[in-house]
């Protein structure tokens, strides 16, 4: 007997079938964008507390420069690949106490290096500390290294004499004037890997060691 009901039309299924394609198509694009945002976000804060702490790192030491007899600071322009990997070595007090009852030590030999990552091609900054002897020789102890910063594209250390000249090694050649004078200003440039951008996120501050430790 013929109840006199219809159903749907093959047209209309169609339709509905690709009216609701579309309607998950356009929420599965604004749910990728949002996690895409949210992901990138993360990222580049994450970026930034690694440029603050370096940076913050960096400063304390220059700041705490210690003179001695001679002045001893040495800025080296070094690459890896063709990318800035600079190296920096310098006297300073800014002794970094792992207990508070250890008792305060002498100034230290502080030498900020460059690696590269053996699992990326990005570079690795490393901080390492040494007793400052009085031939202040260099120990190559990877074991007093620690790692300080990563994912890193460049490191650059830039340097100005006092007629504001601008010098990319200070001390290499050991000039007259370089043992005798520290750089009137420091610039550090840190440039971090970034996939968004081809030349990466820089993160740049400049600084004059004060005065007082200059002679």
């Amino acid at each position: 007997m013929n109840s006199g009901k219809q159903g749907f039309t093959l047209l209309e299924i169609l339709i509905a079938i690709s009216i609701f394609a579309i309607v998950i198509s356009l929420a599965y694009s604004s749910y990728n964008a949002t996690f895409h945002i949210i992901n990138s976000a993360e990222s580049q804060t994450a970026t930034y507390s690694k440029a603050r702490i370096a940076m913050e790192r960096i400063r304390g030491d220059l700041e705490s420069f210690y003179p001695g007899k001679e002045i001893f600071f040495k800025g080296t322009t070094e690459t890896i690949g063709n990318r800035r990997a600079d190296t920096l070595q310098f006297l300073s007090t800014a002794h970094i106490q792992l207990h508070p009852d250890d008792a305060p030590s002498g100034p230290i030999l502080i030498r900020y290096l460059v690696q590269e990552d053996p699992n990326s091609d990005a570079l690795l900054l490393y901080r390492s500390t040494q007793s400052a002897t009085d031939d202040l020789k260099i120990e190559d102890d990877e074991q007093t290294a620690l790692l300080l910063c990563d994912n890193l594209l460049e490191v650059i250390f830039d340097y100005q004499n006092k007629d504001g000249e601008n010098i990319e090694n200070w001390g290499k050649d050991e000039t007259e004037e370089e043992r005798a004078t520290l750089p009137d200003m420091i610039t550090i440039s840190l440039r971090f890997n970034n996939p968004e951008e081809e030349t990466g996120t820089l993160f740049q501050t400049g600084l004059r060691i004060p005065t007082a430790a200059k002679k």
